[in-house]
């Protein structure tokens, strides 16, 4: 799949009560927790059927942290930790009302990113539960690019058990990765999230924020690139 996105993103020190429910002990933090949302499209569906654009685009939110996996740096994001704004490919994936704001050409007076311009971006439970508000406020280009390994995902994939409330079912862990990787202004500056019963924990964090675009083809650790 060739992926376009526009991401936001918040590297942060978590609190211990976040930290617990983020972190998984298979797959061990070793950097900052990290909030991601991705405006995105599947770029091979869109030029197969250009005039129906809507079908290809989904937004998503995830939380999680930076580890190392198979020698690498990487980003854990573990499942129910990994949120689309509709079902799309993997129908484990929980779903969740997700925006963001939207600067691009068609806007006026559109410039491109700019120092003092803001970013937000906010995602709730369809119950209406806040899950997480993002705000960063733009402050320079990011002129040594964005942190290695926040483009190269592990995911756990777990579900509720029918058969044992509370429990879940573990499915272990799947390396995916951004290859043929473009990225495009990047920009760094001073952000804050705010964390709601959507998640499970509340409260606000600040941190760093970064504002990317990106294109790639997405691979994942089972297949080849797809």
């Amino acid at each position: 799949m060739l992926v376009g996105q526009d991401l936001f993103v918040l590297t942060f020190e978590p609190p211990s009560e976040l930290e617990s429910l983020l972190v998984d002990s298979e797959c061990p933090r070793s950097g900052p927790a990290v909030l991601l949302y991705a405006d995105s499209i599947n770029l091979d569906d869109w030029r197969a059927e250009p005039r129906e654009p809507q079908k290809s685009l989904w937004t998503e939110v995830a939380m999680g942290y930076m580890c190392d996996f198979e020698g690498a740096p990487a980003t854990a994001f573990h499942y129910p930790w990994l949120k689309l704004s509709r079902a799309y490919g993997d129908p484990l994936i929980p779903v969740a009302d997700i925006e963001m704001s939207r600067f691009h050409s068609a806007c006026p007076d559109y410039d491109g990113p700019a120092v003092g311009r803001r970013c937000e971006a906010s995602a709730r439970t369809f119950g209406g539960d806040l899950i997480a508000d993002l705000r960063i406020n733009l402050q320079e280009v990011a002129s040594e690019g964005i942190p290695d390994g926040m483009m190269r995902w592990v995911n756990r994939i777990s579900y509720p058990d029918v058969t044992r409330p509370g429990e879940r079912v573990k499915l272990g862990l799947s390396l995916v990765w951004a290859e043929e990787l473009e990225l495009s202004d990047i920009w760094t500056g001073q952000a804050r999230a705010h964390f709601g019963d959507g998640v499970g924990w509340t409260g606000s964090v600040d941190g760093q924020g970064w504002k990317f675009g990106a294109k790639y083809r997405l691979t994942t650790s089972n297949s080849e690139a797809v």
